[in-house]
Order: structure tokens, then C-alpha cells, then sequence
């Protein structure tokens, strides 16, 4: 893939040219319609660091070196999409050319899958795609309010997974079952399990722009070589360091539960989401960990949100000169701590603001305070930093 980037490059350039719109058309070819869209985030993160013993005593060197948060900035998403769209169904081709989690190193594959359609109600879908078990996770990534998710999202959040699919969606209701094995990419999440996610929105009116979503999700994996690990950074993609993170060896398998609503009316939306996993290990008492996050966006305009197959959708500006601009607060808490697996805990408030101009580009930036504690070797480390981060995006 090493002529991926140039690819990406060339693509931008040819596509912003074309007029503002999700995807750019490529051809017809028989009964095909051909697409492309393309995704570029760059980040830049500037921290102010808080470490201390939970016990007084001065830091080590080697404790304050592995704590330490330093300012950077990178490429953190080069995503080139490929669809193609028939009578009866689609598929779709995706790769990422910076790679996981913003690393520089590699790419990775997206959802490389194909959707076909049994009726006017139901669905079925195999290839690699988004597992049912985070709304935010299933929210497509342009359109996410906050640089980085919640940390639930980043802890028990799925994401990709080659499979199978069965789905059930009428403009109210959502039904979806799944099941899946690894992923395409090489080093990345394995583990044999299932899925499954039901929604229902007993408020919608778009016009209005008004409407009430609840759902409902559950997901089990089986551990292969009865691993486990759980990890979340501290609200920001690119360090090494987790603030979150514990291991197992004797694990057999782990299920995540979880739950979640959106309201939103005019230019007010209100989500949170609640998830606890249950890993159970041979001869050991169960895992158990949970989290949760709420959140609050006010948008500055009379642009209004969308629904539609159990997620919601963001608008594009009205007035392309003036753009969208929305304001954004959220509070999150994971607790990873159970017995004598001691993952940490971890408690964050961000505050956001973002700016969409025209159809195509997005400036946001983002004030973290984040308060976390996990045991070091012995050692309760606490890390709280405060951290500015800022991000571009151009969307095709």
C-alpha cells in the first residue's frame, strides 16, 4: 500500500474541485453506480501535565518518564472509500493509509462488505463492518462531536469485525443480529462472537427536527488463548499512554451490555450511553467492569438533525458562507477496578467547539480536564492533565 498516500492526495485535489457533496461520482458501469468519498483528520494536542502519587511520596524517574503526556500532532485519519450501488444492494471498500489509532505506521482496512436487500424491511450483510454495540461507535466519524470518543466508546466499542449480518429497520425501529470472527487486518482484534442491537425512536418528526431514540445492545466474545485486555487512552488518539488498562491470562469470554438515548429538538441534542462488560475466567471470579457518558450539544443555527436506521445525522450548513457552528460539553467515567484486577479509573469533561464550513472542511477544538487513577506496579499513579486539542477535517 505504498501508493496509498499519493492516491489520497491526488483523490482530495480532483474531488474538491467537483461541487460539495457526500460522495463524488465515478462512472456507471452496467447497473452499477460508482462512488468515492475520503476522509483526512490531522490533530495537534498540546497537554499540561499533573502526575502524583496517591501516597505523597515523590515520583520516580521511570514513573514520571511512563506518565508524562507530550505535545503533538499528526495525520490521524487518510480514509479512501470506494461504493458501488446496484438495484438490489451495495457494497463497499475502504482502507485508512494512516493506519491504527493515528500510529503513522501502516493502514488498515475499513468496512469492506456488501449489503444486499431481501425486502423493503430487511437486510442482510457479510464481509468486515461496524459491530451493533456503541451508538457513537456506529455514528459515522465526520460527523462525531467530540475530537476523541467517550472513553466507554474507546474501551469496549467493537468497531470492525469480519462477519455476517441480519437487520431489521423501519423508520421507527431497528433489529440487528450479527456474527463475527477477526478482523482483515493483520495484528488486530480476533475472537470468535455475536452481536445484536434494537432500537426505537417513540418520538420523531423531522420536520420538526424533534426526536427520542432508545436501544438496547449485547455483544460476547469468545477470548482466544484466554486473553483479555481493556484500554482507553486519556482523550487523546495519538499518545502511548493509557489511562486505562488491565490484562488477563485465564479469560474465557466476554460479554458487553449496554444502553443508550438521544433527544434532540431544534438545535438542542442530549445522548449518553451506559456500558458494563463481564469477562469470565477459568477458576477466578468474573471481570467486571463498567462506564457511562452524557452529553450536550447546542447548535448555533437553523441547520436540524436528521434520523434515520437508528442513528442520527448531522446537517450541513444552510448558508455555506457562514457555516455550522456547534458547542459541545460531555462528561464520561469508567471504572475498570474490580477485586484484584486493578484497570484504573477514569473520569473526563470536554468542552468543544465546532465549526463546518461549507459541505467539505470542519475546524474543531477541544478543552479536556481529565482525572484518572491506575495502580503502577504497586504504586496508585494519579494523572490528571488539562489538554487543548485541535483538529482539521476534510470530508469528500
Amino acid at each position: 500500500m505504498h501508493l496509498a498516500r499519493p492516491l489520497l492526495v491526488s483523490a482530495l485535489l480532483a474531488a474538491l474541485a467537483a461541487p460539495a457533496r457526500a460522495e463524488v461520482p465515478i462512472d456507471v458501469i452496467g447497473n452499477t453506480e460508482l462512488y468515492f468519498d475520503a476522509l483526512v483528520h490531522f490533530d495537534l494536542y498540546q497537554y499540561r501535565n499533573d502526575i502524583r502519587r496517591a501516597d505523597g511520596l515523590p515520583l520516580t524517574p521511570a514513573q514520571l518518564a511512563a506518565n508524562t503526556l507530550s505535545n503533538n500532532g499528526q495525520l490521524r485519519r487518510g480514509e479512501l472509500i470506494f461504493r458501488g450501488k446496484t438495484p438490489t444492494g451495495e457494497w463497499q471498500v475502504g482502507y485508512d493509509t494512516v493506519g491504527s489509532r493515528g500510529s503513522g505506521r501502516n493502514g488498515r482496512w475499513l468496512d469492506v462488505s456488501y449489503r444486499g436487500r431481501i425486502n423493503a424491511d430487511w437486510t442482510y450483510r457479510v464481509g468486515q463492518f461496524k459491530q451493533p454495540n456503541s451508538l457513537e461507535e456506529l455514528s459515522t466519524t465526520r460527523n462525531n462531536e467530540f475530537i476523541s470518543k467517550a472513553t466507554i466508546t474507546n474501551a469496549y466499542g467493537l468497531s470492525r469485525r469480519i462477519g455476517a449480518e441480519l437487520a431489521y429497520t423501519s423508520p421507527t425501529v431497528t433489529l440487528t443480529g450479527t456474527w463475527f470472527t477477526r478482523e482483515i487486518n493483520v495484528n488486530q482484534r480476533v475472537g470468535t462472537g455475536w452481536g445484536t442491537r434494537a432500537t426505537w425512536a417513540p418520538v420523531l418528526d423531522l420536520e420538526a427536527g424533534r426526536a427520542l431514540h432508545l436501544g438496547a445492545s449485547a455483544v460476547r466474545v469468545d477470548a482466544l488463548g484466554d486473553r483479555f485486555s481493556l484500554s482507553a487512552r486519556p482523550q487523546a488518539d495519538i499518545v502511548s499512554f493509557n489511562g486505562i488498562s488491565a490484562s488477563l491470562t485465564d479469560a474465557r469470554d466476554t460479554t458487553i451490555g449496554g444502553l443508550e438515548a438521544v433527544w434532540f429538538d431544534g438545535p438542542v441534542k442530549l445522548m449518553g450511553e451506559y456500558m458494563a462488560s463481564r469477562t469470565r475466567r477459568h477458576g477466578q471470579p468474573a471481570y467486571d467492569t463498567d462506564g457511562w457518558y452524557v452529553s450536550a450539544l447546542y447548535t448555533l443555527g437553523p441547520e436540524k438533525y436528521g434520523y434515520r436506521g437508528g442513528l442520527y445525522t448531522t446537517s450541513m450548513p444552510e448558508d455555506p458562507v457562514r457555516g455550522l457552528w456547534q458547542l459541545g460539553l460531555r462528561y464520561d467515567h469508567l471504572d475498570a477496578n474490580d477485586g484484584a484486577v486493578l484497570g484504573g479509573v477514569q473520569k473526563a469533561l470536554t468542552l468543544g467547539v465546532n465549526w463546518y464550513i461549507r459541505s467539505n472542511f470542519r475546524l474543531s477544538a477541544n478543552y479536556v480536564k481529565v482525572d484518572s487513577e491506575r495502580s503502577q506496579s504497586g504504586v496508585l499513579i494519579q494523572n490528571r492533565p488539562d489538554i487543548l486539542e485541535l483538529r482539521g477535517q476534510i470530508t469528500i
